[in-house]
């Protein structure tokens, strides 16, 4: 059985909220990395995910 958080769909598909740890963990499984550089890129490039993509140099799904 999935647990909860790989259930969580964030409620804005373009930005990325870290304040939440089943968004971290959504995040990080959706752009492949570790929760430890989702969280550095949004507080260095912002909340943006186009923005995270960048600063993680991912251009994949996501």
């Amino acid at each position: 059985m999935a647990r909860a958080d790989e259930r969580y769909t964030p409620p804005d598909l373009t930005q990325i909220d870290i304040s939440k740890p089943e968004a971290l963990r959504y995040w990080a499984r959706t752009l492949e990395t570790d929760e430890n550089r989702v969280r550095q890129a949004v507080r260095k490039a912002g909340p943006l995910l186009e923005d995270v993509k960048s600063e993680l140099g991912s251009y994949g799904p996501g």
